[in-house]
């Protein structure tokens, strides 16, 4: 056990020093609801309430909550964050070894230790757990898996300690207010339960055929009945609807038919990424490899038999070889919530293995045990084989850990991460974008013009990219173009504040500090969450001589960044009341 958790630990201890990229800024660092440490609001808004429509939809109150008290203690610097998402993988693969020992005592004990140690350290090194574990965004997927596994170890002793069940269900609340793909933790107990029924306390295997299996089958339904009760303060808190808006579904308004058809394809894609996960990327990647499908061919056809082959596999295992079965429908059952069954924002990620990875590295895990064990039965010729499955193990094992280690890598800040991406996707508009924006970051604005002139020469009406363009034409000197880019960013998102905001700072270049106030009052209309621009505001009010109104502005610039120094530098240099 201490084994697997050092292992986790050293495999990803290099993504301590990585910077926030990706979703990172909109859901972390810049987010309201985290800056502000309102825990109201964090349980009465969405996470992207105020980044746009398009990111409109997850919920997720408590992974916010965590994320607001690591920015009260150390702001936007990501060594903390990081810390705390390396410690919950780390407890994730103590799960997972405690899953593995219970399952392993129930079928074959002997090698209970070694299964079980196999098990979390292919969990702890599997490479596909980067893009939960790397950036910090990342937290929701960790605390659903933990909360998740916790709870699911605690609901299957629910006949040795009677609080253990109640406990589960605040357990899954918890998880499931962290990340929505928790709410599968009731059918993973359901797979459970028909594949050991003894580790879930049944005394026989659920089924209709004799009455000891039909009481099984009851006992399950009512158990994962109550910890389905887990999902009620989810549904009851969340705001607005149960599904995201079209505008942040990745499908829109798609028929079921082209859904069907793409997801049967990330299906397929995702069961690649267990076995064998040396292409990795983002789901920009992924978006780029699956377009839409509106006719089956033979790609969807392909995945379809590949998936389908695994299901059925894994049905016919049920019995003579459950910890098999368990392997191979684990995953099924865990991505249910993301196959897009009901709208989610992306078409797949990897962060989405997480939770759904663990079926995989119980089975696979505990196979090389499993080997030892038949050959050490056989005699003959087989136990000389046997003595190359330890170092076999550990060669697999080491080249799992070195691309872990090589893909955390490309996380250490956006440039790397998407210029890697950028292989995978060269025309994402997406991609383009923010490694365009990664330029910008590091001074970098002529680089930086070239990505966002293929991004919108891919989506002329992306008004993001008009914005970064007038950005990089600022840092070029070319103002009056700069202008031009915010006004076309304002005429295609008039209700966003972010284009007048930076055509202020525009007009500030110019020297027109009146007409920047103009722009910075719009900008602040329309969005009442961004501490930059009554900071802006504050120190052009300051150097106009209009000491109150600057006043104001710069308490208002504090209330919503509790954090930020510049406008605390500048309150503490004005004159009292």
């Amino acid at each position: 056990m201490i084994l697997a958790g050092l292992a986790a630990a050293a495999a990803f201890a290099n993504t301590l020093g990585n910077q926030p990229n990706l979703d990172d800024g909109w859901a972390v660092v810049q987010n309201p609801l985290v800056r502000s440490f309102d825990v109201a609001a964090m349980f009465r808004e969405q996470v992207g309430f105020a980044a746009g429509a398009t990111l409109a939809g997850p919920y997720r109150p408590l992974a916010t909550f965590t994320h607001a008290i690591n920015y009260a203690l150390h702001g936007a610097a990501p060594a903390g964050y990081h810390l705390v998402n390396l410690a919950l993988h780390v407890i994730t693969t103590l799960l997972v070894w405690r899953l593995a020992r219970l399952l392993l005592a129930v079928l074959a004990p002997a090698r209970g230790k070694a299964g079980a140690l196999g098990a979390a350290l292919l969990f702890a090194l599997h490479p596909v757990h980067v893009e939960a574990v790397a950036p910090l965004v990342g937290r929701g997927d960790l605390l659903a898996a933990a909360g998740g596994l916790g709870a699911l170890l605690l609901a299957l002793g629910w006949r040795e300690r009677w609080w253990r069940l109640p406990v589960a269900v605040l357990l899954l609340a918890a998880a499931v207010l962290s990340k929505e793909t928790a709410a599968v933790v009731p059918g993973l107990l359901a797979l459970v339960a028909f594949t050991v029924p003894a580790a879930a306390g049944l005394g026989s295997a659920p089924g209709l055929a004799r009455p000891g299996g039909r009481r099984a089958l009851g006992t399950l339904a009512l158990l994962a009945l109550l910890l389905s009760a887990a999902l009620l303060p989810y549904l009851l808190l969340r705001p607005g609807a149960a599904v995201s808006p079209e505008a942040a579904r990745w499908f829109g308004s798609r028929p079921p038919s082209v859904v069907a058809l793409t997801m049967t394809r990330a299906l397929a894609e995702y069961l690649r990424l267990l076995v064998w996960p040396v292409e990795l990327m983002t789901d920009f990647g992924y978006a780029a490899r699956i377009p839409f499908t509106e006719q089956l061919g033979w790609p969807s056809a392909l995945a379809t038999l590949a998936w389908a082959g695994v299901a059925v596999a894994g049905l016919a295992s049920l019995r003579r070889a459950p910890l098999a079965a368990l392997g191979l429908l684990w995953a099924l059952v865990s991505l249910a919530p993301v196959l897009n069954i009901l709208p989610v924002g992306v078409l797949m990620a990897e962060r989405f293995l997480y939770l759904g990875s663990v079926g995989f590295c119980l089975w696979v895990g505990q196979l090389p045990s499993a080997l030892a064990e038949r050959a050490a039965r056989a005699g003959g010729a087989w136990p000389g084989r046997a003595r190359w499955l330890p170092a076999a193990s550990l060669l697999l094992l080491a080249l799992l850990a070195a691309r872990t280690v090589a893909r955390n890598a490309d996380w250490r800040d956006a440039v790397s991460l998407y210029e890697a991406e950028l292989r995978h996707a060269p025309r994402d508009v997406t991609v383009n974008n923010n490694l365009a924006v990664a330029y910008l970051a590091r001074g970098e604005a002529s680089r930086s013009a070239e990505r966002l002139a293929v991004a919108l020469e891919v989506a002329p009406l992306y008004w993001r990219a008009h914005v970064n363009l007038g950005i990089a034409r600022h840092r070029l000197g070319e103002l009056t173009a700069a202008r031009e880019s915010f006004a076309r960013a304002g005429q295609l998102a008039p209700a966003e504040g972010s284009p007048r905001y930076f055509d202020a700072l525009v007009l500030v270049a110019l020297g027109d500090r009146e007409a920047a106030l103009v722009e910075l009052e719009r900008a602040a209309a329309l969005d009442r969450h961004d501490p930059r621009i009554p900071l802006e505001q504050g120190r052009l009010l300051l150097e106009l001589g209009r000491t109150e109104e600057a006043r104001q502005r710069l308490e208002r610039a504090l209330a919503l960044d509790p954090r930020q120094g510049e406008a605390r530098r500048l309150l503490a240099g004005m004159p009292p009341r």
